[in-house]
This record gives structure tokens, C-alpha cells and sequence, in this order.
């Protein structure tokens, strides 16, 4: 039986534990003040304990299989101070529960079937999503629908599978299996299906479901004190020496209910400090992961813009012009501003979020899915494009139900139907404790 703290550990209202495993629910029983006898009903008891009240607090009970890991499991509603939270956890301890692993509840649902691998891992997304729409999007995984569109292709490759396994079986006999079965139509069909659910995807990463704007341009034009101004407070090392900026600096800001992970950059420029040489080039890296780009320049880099423009070619960016109340500039710019001053400050805050909400509202995506998948979805077309090649110039077939074989063992270990041994420790180990 494992027991876990499902909220953070922090001074709150309420606190939230979960217990599962078989008989959880009669163990709980014993430190209850009266016990529990029906299911899935919110009830107050007083916790006791060694004869002392620990709290008073609201229990739900669930049996297997109708609970979110299969198991017999129990929520407990506790006041959230930092005692409570201690003495009940000394209760679990004591009555035979153990302190569950990151991701152990998931892990189990999905092993008792109550989760297919690629909801558990949308559970985690939809936990780490930074906005409205990304957490849509998880939810929508988390609710089946991203793997009944997997189940739903992989009964069509099986169904294809025994057609072009009777024209094998059964070449002899004078019955066309593969246009009988138009199996030809129906696997460009699935290919379709395949490249219309990547298209419609967006692939999950830490770094681009937070919104990163990285500030990015020549040394000493103002990057980082603008980066303080935007945050409110010196996150950053100011300095008119250029390069002082060595590594990448991150901080998070709330604006119009989006976050935005703001990341300091070191200046581009040639030099000969292998410290600064590093921190140029996870600049440049950085730019690859970034929602936006912002390329901040002043009065003495201007002519350098075409250049930038030539680098950021394919990357949402905008050019802000800094160090307005020194000089005015002397080209169009998306925003002017003064780190010094704040002038234009709050414009480019909004110039920021407009560009995020057009740039999430015009992906126009259905899903979130990770690198995992699409290296599985990817292998999948390859396997099919063998296999349509085959079908379509009538060779080789017993290698085409080879390469229906392999789209549906990929469709299956997206779902967790067959999986590496190593994979589960990687997807759940991402999870928080008491998910």
C-alpha cells in the first residue's frame, strides 16, 4: 500500500492525500474516528491517533476497480498546515503504507489498464501546461481520443494484414485477395490518417510549452537591463563591459493570464573567452527551442540588423530598438524603448503577447505529443511507404505483411500494448509524487 501528498508542500488550506493498494480502505479504517462503510461519498471524520486527534478532515473511499489506479484507493481532505501535513503522514507510516515513488499511481493505472501509456504521459503534459490552450490540448489526450484514433488505424492495418496474408496463403486459388480487400486505396488512406495527425500535432517539449522569448543580439546594447525592466526586478548582472553576460538567465512573468519564460542570452559576437565562446553558442542553440525572439539593438548596432534578419529568417521574431533616451533610431522598428527610462516598456509587453496568442491560435492544433511519438509515428510511415511500394508493384508480398507487422508493433508500444523495459521508469519518473 502506498500513501502520497498530492498537493505541494506548502502552508495552505486544504492538503490532499492519496492511498492505494488492496485493503487500504480497511487499514484507514483503524484511525478513523467512525468507520467508513460506503464508497465514494465525501465524509467528515476525525483522524485519531495513539489517542490524540490529528485533524478533522473529509475522506472519499473508492474500491477497485473504480478508482483512478484500479486499486482500492482513499483521498484524504486535510487542513493544509505544515504539522497537519507531518502528523498524518507519521498516521500512514504507521499503519503500514509506504511513501509512493514520482508517477507510482499513473504507473499502476496504466499497468491495471485504467490508462493507455499515451494518456499517462498526456497527464503529465496537461500538469505542466503553462496556458489554456496547451492544457486543451493534453486533455483531449488525457481523454482518449489521440489513442482511439491509434486503435482505430491499428484494426485497419489488421484488417489489411489478413488480406494480403490470404493472397499469400492462398496464391493458388484464383481469388484476387489485395483488390478484393482494395488494399492498395485503403493503405494510402492510412498514411494519410498518419500525416494528418502529425500535421495537426504539436510536439511537446519543456522548453516550447512555456513560451520562451529569448532576448538575443550583439553584446552591450541593453539585453539584460531590459530583461530586468520587463521582470520588475535585477535578475540579470548589468555591466557596459561587453560579454558579461556568460550563460543563459531564465525568469518566468505573468502577463494577460499567459506565462512567459523570459531567457537573458550572451551577446553574439566573436571572441576569444572559451566562457563567453560557450555562452554565445547556447544563444544561438536557445533561439531553436524559443516561442520568440526578440533581437534588441541600439543606435551604435543598427547597421548589424540585416544580419540578424538574414539568421532569424524562418524564427517568429521582433527588432526593439533600446537606449531611446540616448538617441532616437535612425530605421523601423516592431517596438522602441528605454531600459533606463521604461519608455515603450508596457507596448512591447503587449507586442510580446499578441504575437503569442496569434502565433498558438494559428498552429491550430488538435494534440500534443512528444518526440517519443513522432520517432514512433515516423517509423510507422516509413513501413508503410515500404509497403504500399510493394503492394503496388505486386512483389515481394510476404515482406509487405512484414511491414504491416511492424506500423501495427509501433502503433502498440505508442499505446503501452508492448513497451522496452527502460520506458516505463523514463515516462513516469517525470511525474510528481502522489500522481
Amino acid at each position: 500500500m502506498i500513501f502520497a501528498l498530492a498537493t505541494p508542500v506548502a502552508q495552505s488550506a486544504i492538503g490532499v492525500f492519496r492511498l492505494s493498494g488492496a485493503g487500504c480502505c480497511e487499514i484507514f479504517n483503524k484511525a478513523l474516528s467512525k468507520p467508513v462503510s460506503s464508497y465514494r461519498k465525501v465524509l467528515q471524520r476525525d483522524v485519531v491517533w495513539q489517542g490524540a486527534l490529528v485533524d478533522r478532515c473529509s475522506v472519499v473511499f473508492y474500491s477497485a476497480p473504480s478508482s483512478y489506479t484500479g486499486e482500492d484507493s482513499v483521498e484524504v481532505f486535510c487542513h493544509g498546515g505544515l504539522s497537519v501535513i507531518k502528523s498524518l503522514s507519521g498516521v500512514f507510516l504507521d499503519l503500514g503504507f509506504r511513501e509512493a515513488e514520482p508517477g507510482e499511481f499513473s504507473r499502476i493505472a496504466f499497468e491495471n489498464g485504467k490508462l493507455s501509456l499515451n494518456e499517462a504521459e498526456a497527464v503529465v503534459d496537461l500538469i505542466h501546461s503553462e496556458d489554456e490552450s496547451r492544457g486543451l490540448l493534453s486533455s483531449e489526450a488525457v481523454a482518449g481520443k489521440l489513442s482511439n484514433i491509434i486503435k482505430t488505424l491499428g484494426n485497419e492495418v489488421d484488417s489489411l494484414r489478413v488480406y494480403i496474408e490470404g493472397s499469400i496463403d492462398f496464391s493458388d486459388e484464383d481469388y484476387d485477395f489485395i483488390s478484393e480487400g482494395s488494399v492498395d486505396e485503403r493503405l494510402v488512406e492510412i498514411r494519410s490518417s498518419l500525416l494528418d495527425l502529425i500535421d495537426s500535432s504539436l510536439i511537446s517539449t519543456k522548453k516550447l510549452t512555456k513560451n520562451r522569448i529569448l532576448f538575443f543580439g550583439p553584446p552591450n546594447t541593453g539585453k539584460s537591463s531590459l530583461f530586468n525592466r520587463m521582470l520588475g526586478f535585477e535578475r540579470a548582472l548589468v555591466s557596459n563591459i561587453p560579454g558579461t553576460t556568460r550563460d543563459l538567465i531564465d525568469s518566468e512573468i505573468f502577463y494577460n493570464s499567459i506565462n512567459m519564460e523570459l531567457v537573458d542570452s550572451a551577446g553574439v559576437r566573436e571572441t576569444s573567452d572559451l566562457i563567453e565562446v560557450k555562452g554565445v553558442a547556447r544563444s544561438g542553440d536557445e533561439v531553436h527551442d524559443s516561442a520568440l525572439v526578440l533581437v534588441v539593438l541600439d543606435h551604435l548596432t543598427e547597421g548589424l540588423a540585416e544580419s540578424f534578419a538574414e539568421i532569424l529568417k524562418k524564427k517568429n521574431h521582433l527588432f526593439v530598438f533600446n537606449k531611446s533616451d540616448e538617441k532616437p533610431p535612425s530605421n523601423t522598428y516592431d517596438c522602441i524603448v528605454s531600459a533606463k527610462s521604461g519608455e515603450g516598456i508596457q507596448e512591447l509587453k503587449k507586442l510580446i503577447f499578441d504575437c503569442i496568442q496569434k502565433n498558438n491560435e494559428g498552429s491550430k492544433k488538435t494534440f500534443i505529443i512528444r518526440e517519443r511519438h513522432l520517432v514512433l509515428f515516423q517509423s510507422a510511415l516509413l513501413s508503410l511507404d515500404a509497403c504500399i511500394e510493394k503492394i503496388s508493384e505486386e512483389r515481394d508480398i510476404e515482406l509487405a505483411a512484414e511491414d504491416l507487422k511492424m506500423v501495427r508493433s509501433v502503433f502498440d508500444e505508442f499505446l503501452g500494448v508492448k513497451y522496452p523495459d527502460e520506458l516505463l521508469g523514463d515516462i513516469f519518473n517525470d511525474f510528481c509524487i502522489g500522481k
